[in-house]
């Protein structure tokens, strides 16, 4: 079966009020997709809180490692894995979720 040539579109979907700003962010790095994010819920007090997050998969090492200067990144399964999450820092005054370690503007 022949496989088809495809090429990035712009898409408009529901993303959480207070990380729809990294999601944007990295939806603009060269080489990055972003498939699946969450705000978290810490802060909001419940049984088990959890940071915020947006899954992301990259091209190459060269991406994951300008990715790394911006970003704190937990990949996803083994050492040659081109997928993990980008995870969000608390609950900052302002009511903007940051990445960490560094607060990147669109």
């Amino acid at each position: 079966m022949k496989i088809h040539k495809t090429r990035p579109v712009q898409v408009w979907i529901d993303v959480d009020e207070r990380i729809a700003t990294i999601v944007e962010v990295l939806n603009r790095e060269d080489g990055v997709r972003t498939y699946a994010s969450c705000q978290g819920t810490i802060g909001e007090g419940g049984e088990s809180p959890y940071v915020g997050y947006v899954l992301i998969s990259w091209d190459s090492q060269k991406t994951l490692t300008r990715l790394l200067k911006k970003f704190a990144i937990q990949s996803i399964g083994n050492a040659d894995s081109n997928e993990g999450y980008v995870l969000v820092d608390g609950w900052p005054e302002d009511d903007n979720l940051l990445p960490y370690p560094r607060n990147v503007k669109p």
